[in-house]
């Protein structure tokens, strides 16, 4: 089972390069299309320390997961009190045998701060040119964030039922720990 989940990941992360922003290439199928409209959307949200929010990120993800079928009860944005802005994304796919210990995705969704002066393009905007993706967070961490929160919403959606419980955890606080660590 973990080996099939490692597998199903390394290929969502092997094959993220061909999901690139808006406008979809043509030949994407509906499931293709819909993790690269998720992607781009993570990655469009502004999640620095000084004028994002990890909590609004983290509530279009739980919208997405909602419309899977996921329960208030299977999933909840928590925000620490004091930090508004510094939210996390924690969601559980129940597995059948309930003595095994649960499986962790954790990816964080923040992201270093982005002078836009310093880029060539929008740091907030996801663009793909020869191949490669630009944007804040395109591959630290947001890529991973997308590909756990995309395979948690594909497995609801099929009713695969793991036999250890998934638990997805998108954090804040990676990238400035000194100030706040979602993690902990």
């Amino acid at each position: 089972m973990i080996r099939s989940l490692l597998i199903a990941g390394a290929a969502l992360m092997a094959t993220a390069p061909a999901v690139a922003a808006p406008p979809a290439p043509s030949g994407l199928r509906p499931d293709q299309a819909a993790f690269r409209e998720l992607y781009r959307e993570l990655i469009e949200t502004n999640t620095t320390l000084s004028s994002g929010s990890c909590t609004l990120a983290a509530e279009k993800l739980a919208v997405r997961l909602k419309a899977a079928g996921y329960t208030d009860r299977e999933m909840e944005v928590v925000v620490p009190p004091g930090q508004p802005k510094q939210g996390a994304l924690v969601a559980t796919l129940a597995g059948t045998d309930p003595r095994l210990k649960p499986i962790l995705l954790l990816a964080h969704i923040d992201v270093v701060e982005a002078n836009r002066a310093d880029w060539e393009r929008d740091p907030f905007t996801l663009v793909e040119e020869n191949g490669f993706f630009y944007a804040r967070g395109a591959l630290d961490d947001k890529a991973m964030a997308a590909a756990f929160a995309d395979n948690m919403i594909r497995y609801k959606r099929e009713g695969f039922k793991p036999k250890r419980s998934l638990r997805l955890a998108l954090t804040c606080g990676e990238e400035t720990p000194d100030n706040f660590n979602g993690v902990e």
